[in-house]
Parts: structure tokens; C-alpha cells; sequence
């Protein structure tokens, strides 16, 4: 509750004190304060209700909800007492109530905007579309704004999403929204981009593309400006349903020629292009081969397209990666197609190792070439990565020792092709005698990285870091395989990198990890803290705690680790419904569905439902009152000996 900055009149300057208590946590003293100010002023409801918060947040909630009724029940008009009730409803968990208490406020005052538009947004907290849809259309009966009839609008196309007949949905409320906005479209009365963004999601819902591309291409398409190539990427997404191949493919090579390193237009060209060979196109006699312009539409193009792009990338003085990988890519698909020997487009471990040379040292290139290590046979595994090694620029060891990095792109790229092994498999070839060899080399690799992080923060990771943690992971196979000590060694590093890169959150999670395998409990409730993990982490990997806490005999930390877990998910509901209000209140429609989705995939997440019934099984276990007496009389304890 925010305190009153300014006085407007006098039972403004009564209340401030109270306000100022309840802001600064002080409950009691805002109780004394209203049980005072309500002695000497018997009707100021909104002093009642303070009071009535007060009592809430510490504990009181009978008395609370007692009080907070017998204002309502007035049905108060003024300002102060409306949005006291309203923050005590949401303390209390009852959105409901507030729904109520604006259309008593309605009901009364009925040209109220301000009235209109709260009653609106408690629709939205209790997710009661039809009347979100009826409150809206008062509300621009009211004041003829153009929001508020698009919020009716968007509460339409909520309740086509919630019904549960799909035909229904597509038959009576979608096509309803659409007639609407068309009515608005008619008379020249859309004014802003989250307008057209609306109408868009009704003609794509109701599987209308070609209307929707007519819309996106059209005038109305010009307010789409936001966000950077919007209305390219909804023309591409018609193009792509309505399956226009030429129209798709053209308009991804025009803007590939704008920007040749957009990766998800080389994804659409290639797409496209394969898309108008398996249908036999041909480019038409006269006119323009497609709406968007010329195009490709064999792999000789294509190929050539791509070689294109490489050339003019060689000019610039920063190279881009993706006409590169894009080639690498057109070699995957071609091969998929068992045409690759046709088009020579060169060997792919040729290609890799070529891009190595010219971004290896960026940590970015080992998650680039991952995904197309595939195209190597196993036979060309060690030879790749030999031919890597040679390439290093590392300086010349002394007699038994390690080459090592003079500089930090150079251990940047040392370290990817460390990546690269492991992801081939070749540690996992390597004897036990090997593998303590690797580790060797890795650790002392690490140890000699630090000194590039001299200057780094204690927030940042030290460059080094990625040895220190495939080290871990080597030392682990170890320890999967029998081998005990390894387990200890690997603790030991972790913690190492750990002390001189506080804030990796990796090492955190592998120390977790090794921790519960362990049974030590405690050191893990630790880490996960020092985590301090946010909103839906709780879910991604909360389980990693709460899983371990009850099976290793921590009930009470177990305890705390579900209600933990369980206040974020409780929490969700009342969240979502503030997310939905302020993209109502903003124009962001097309967010609304994806809070209602992610809300409900929350909600049936596999971890809350773990979570609630450990909850429920360590109540019984600590909380439960069993007659000890009783117990002992009809199940007297066996003597150990």
C-alpha cells in the first residue's frame, strides 16, 4: 500500500498516520490508531477497514473479515474505502469479493469510468469472461474509447479459448469478435498496433489465413512497427499455413539479403525450397515468379544462394557466422535426402574445421558446431579433433609439460575443442590410467585460466570455468564405474571452482547433486539458498532439493523445502491474474493467452503435485497428535536382545 504523498481533504490527513503504520509494518500501532480516529469519526468507513488489515497481517483474520463485511455491506462509494477493501479481499485470497463490491459501486454511481474499469479488471481476477465482455461494452457506452471496446473484445476470444465446446467456440464467439472488429475496421476507427495484433489472432483462430495475410500486407499491416520485421514474420507464418511456398521462400531470401546472419530465415528458405522441389514448381511464363519477388527453386540455386552469401561475408571485416552454418545445414538436409554427392558443397569435417579457424575462439562455437557433429562418421572423430589440436595457437611446452593458452581466445578455443571431444565420446573410450591423465591436464588447465579472471567481478565467471566442470563430469564417470575415490576428488574440485566463481550456478547444481547422492543433506539445502532461485526455478529445479530431503530423514528441512515450493505455485493464480490485468491495461493481447497457458501448465506441473503430497505426508508425521499411551499399551516394544 503506497503512502499518501499529498493531503486532499481532511479525512485524508486522519488517515495518513494509519497508512504510514500498515506501509512501514508497524499492525498494531495502525490498529490503536484506527480503533482512535474511530471513536471520535463512527462513519469513516475506510478507517474501519484499515483496522481491518491490520488485524489480517497479524493473524486476526475472523475479526478481519468480520469488519471487512460490515463496510461492505454499506455499499461504499468513496475512493479510499473501495481500494482498502480491494487490497484487504486480495490479502484474504477472496478476488471474489471485490467483484461484488465494484458492482455495488456501479450500481450506485453508474456513469462512473473509474468504477467501470475496476469492476472490469476484478472480472479479470476471478477469470469471469462474459462479464469481462458485458463490463467493457458498458464501459464504452460510457466513454467511447477505443481500448475499452477492444477489451470486450479480447474477453470474447477468452471465452472461445475457455469453452469447452470447440464448435461452439468457433461458431458463436470467435466469428462474434470478428464482426466486431470489422464494424471498427468499416468505420476507420482502428487507432493502435495491439488493435490490429487482435484482429489477427481472431482471423488465425479461426483458421481465416488468407484474410489475416490480406491484413498483415494491407494498411493496417503499417501500424505494425513495435517490434523489429513483426510484419514479416506474420506474413511468413500465413505463407508457411496456407502452404505458398514461392511467396515464402522469396521473402525469406529478400530478407536474408538484408541480414545474412537471421537464423530462422535460413531455416524458412531451405524449408520452402525443398518444399517447391517435391511439388514440381515452375516459375510462371509472364509476370512476377511470386508476390514477394524472385526466388529459388532448385538446389543448384540454393547451393549457389548459399555460396553468395558466404562471398560477400568474406568482404566484410567482421565475419558472420550464419552463411556458414548455413551451409553445413543445406549438407544436413540434402544428406537427409540421400542427394548430397551431387552438389559439392565440400566435406563437412573440412567445413567445421574451417569455421573453427574463424570463430573458435567465441564461446558460442562449440553450441554451433554441436548440432552438426553428426555428419562426422565415427571413423573421422579422432582425426577431427587431432586436426583441432594442431591448429591451436598454445605456447611451446617445456620437456613433460602442457602446452598452454598465452591468451584468453586462445584458451577459448582449447576449451571448445575439449567440448567437442567429449561430445564425440572419445573420453568415454579412454582406459582408467588415461582418464586420470585427462584430469590432470584439465585441472591444471583450469588453475592456469584463473589468471585471466584477475580483474573479473566476484557476480562474473572466471573464463576458466568449463575445465574445471568436464573435469567434474570425467571424475563422476569414475565414480560410476567403482571407483570411490573419484567422488571425493570431484567434491574437492567443485568446491575449488566454486571459491573462486561464486556466482556458477552449474557448479551449484552438480554439487547438489553429488551431496544427496551422498546423503549429506545439509551442505545441499545450502547451495540451493545461496541459488537463490526465482518465480518458475522453483519449478525447473526445486526438485533437485525436495526429492532427497524426506527419503534422507530431514523432515523439518523437508518441510521447509515443500512450503517453499508450494507458496510459488499457490501464488501463481493471484500472479497470473495481475499479468492478465496489465496486458489488458497496456494492449498486449496476444500475451493473455500465453499467461492463461502458463498458468495452467503450472498448475498441472508433476513437481506440485509431488511437492503437496510430501507436504501432506510429513503433517502426518510431524504434526499429527498421536496418543503415545495408547500406542504402547496394545503394541508393547520388543527387546533388541
Amino acid at each position: 500500500m503506497a503512502a499518501r504523498s499529498h493531503v486532499q481533504d481532511p479525512n485524508d490527513r486522519r488517515l495518513r498516520p494509519i497508512y504510514d503504520y500498515l506501509d512501514n509494518g508497524n499492525n498494531k500501532m495502525a490498529i490503536q490508531q484506527a480503533e482512535k480516529l474511530l471513536k471520535k469519526h463512527r462513519d469513516l468507513h475506510c478507517a474501519k477497514v484499515l483496522k481491518a488489515i491490520g488485524l489480517q497481517r497479524t493473524g486476526k483474520q475472523e475479526e478481519a473479515f468480520v469488519l471487512a463485511q460490515e463496510v461492505a455491506a454499506l455499499e461504499p462509494t468513496d475512493d479510499n474505502s473501495l481500494q482498502a477493501l480491494t487490497i484487504l479481499y486480495r490479502e484474504m485470497h477472496r478476488p471474489e469479493l471485490v467483484t461484488k463490491l465494484y458492482e455495488a459501486a456501479v450500481r450506485k454511481v453508474p456513469s462512473s469510468e473509474e468504477y467501470h474499469s475496476h469492476l472490469f479488471m476484478a472480472y479479470a481476477r476471478v477469470g469471469e469472461y462474459k462479464k469481462m465482455q458485458q463490463a467493457g461494452m458498458a464501459l464504452y457506452k460510457i466513454v467511447p474509447k477505443n481500448p475499452y471496446y477492444f477489451w470486450s473484445v479480447m474477453s470474447l476470444i477468452m471465452q472461445s479459448i475457455s469453452a469447452q465446446d470447440e464448435k461452439l467456440s468457433k461458431t458463436m464467439f470467435l466469428p462474434l469478435a470478428e464482426r466486431m472488429v470489422e464494424k471498427m475496421v468499416k468505420e476507420d476507427k482502428i487507432e493502435a498496433e495491439a488493435e490490429v495484433e487482435l484482429y489477427y489472432m481472431i482471423l488465425e483462430r479461426l483458421g481465416k489465413h488468407e484474410e489475416a495475410l490480406e491484413v498483415i500486407r494491407g494498411k493496417l499491416g503499417e501500424k505494425l512497427t513495435s517490434e523489429l520485421q513483426s510484419r514479416e514474420n506474420k506474413c511468413m507464418a500465413m505463407y508457411k499455413k496456407l502452404s505458398r511456398w514461392p511467396e515464402c521462400n522469396a521473402l525469406s531470401k529478400r530478407l536474408l539479403l538484408l541480414n545474412s546472419d537471421d537464423w530462422q530465415f535460413y531455416l524458412s528458405y531451405f524449408d520452402s525450397v525443398f518444399h517447391l522441389i517435391d511439388e514440381n514448381w515452375t516459375p510462371p511464363a509472364e509476370g512476377p515468379m511470386s508476390l514477394e519477388g524472385n526466388l529459388d527453386h532448385t538446389i543448384e540455386q540454393a547451393v549457389q544462394f548459399i555460396e553468395d552469401q558466404i562471398a560477400a561475408d568474406s568482404k566484410n571485416l567482421r565475419p558472420l557466422r550464419g552463411p556458414y552454418l548455413a551451409k553445413l545445414e543445406l549438407i544436413q538436409r540434402l544428406r537427409q535426402r540421400g542427394c548430397n554427392d551431387e552438389y559439392k558443397l565440400g566435406e563437412p569435417e573440412d567445413l567445421m574445421f574451417q569455421y573453427f579457424l574463424k570463430f573458435g575462439d567465441k564461446p558460442c562455437c562449440f553450441t554451433d558446431l554441436k548440432v552438426f557433429v553428426d555428419l562426422l562418421s565415427s571413423s573421422q572423430h579422432s582425426s577431427f579433433i587431432n586436426r583441432l589440436l594442431g591448429s591451436l595457437p598454445l605456447s611451446p611446452p617445456a620437456e613433460g609439460d602442457v602446452a598452454l593458452p598465452t591468451d584468453i581466445k586462445a584458451m577459448h578455443r582449447h576449451l571448445c575443442v575439449v567440448q567437442l571431444s567429449r561430445l564425440l565420446g572419445l573420453s568415454y573410450k579412454m582406459e582408467k590410467a588415461q582418464k586420470q591423465d585427462a584430469i590432470r591436464e584439465i585441472i591444471l588447465r583450469y588453475r592456469q585460466g584463473l589468471q585471466f579472471g584477475k580483474s573479473c567481478l566476484k557476480t562474473e565467471l572466471q573464463f576458466s570455468d568449463y575445465y574445471c566442470l568436464i573435469g567434474a563430469h570425467i571424475l563422476m564417470d569414475l565414480w560410476t564405474n567403482g571407483e570411490d575415490w573419484a567422488v571425493w576428488q570431484c567434491l574437492a574440485l567443485l568446491e575449488e571452482g566454486l571459491s573462486n566463481s561464486s556466482s556458477n550456478a552449474q557448479f551449484k547444481l552438480l554439487l547438489i547433486r553429488i551431496y544427496c547422492a551422498l546423503g549429506a543433506f545439509e551442505p545441499a539445502v545450502e547451495l540451493y539458498a545461496s541459488l537463490d532461485a526465482k518465480h518458475i526455478q522453483h519449478d525447473t529445479i526445486g526438485y533437485l532439493l525436495t526429492r532427497f530431503a524426506a527419503p534422507l530423514g530431514h523432515y523439518t528441512a523437508a518441510s521447509q523445502s515443500c512450503n517453499a515450493a508450494l507458496r510459488f505455485f499457490h501464488s501463481n493464480q493471484k500472479d497470473t491474474s495481475e499479468y492478465i490485468i496489465q496486458a489488458y491495461k497496456y494492449g498486449a493481447f496476444e500475451k493473455i493467452p500465453e499467461f492463461i497457458a502458463f498458468r495452467n501448465r503450472l498448475n498441472n506441473s508433476l513437481h506440485f503435485a509431488q511437492v503437496r503430497t510430501e507436504r501432506m505426508l510429513l503433517d502426518l508425521l510431524l504434526d499429527a497428535n498421536i496418543n503415545s499411551a495408547y500406542v504402547t499399551d496394545r503394541h508393547p516394544s520388543v527387546p533388541l536382545a
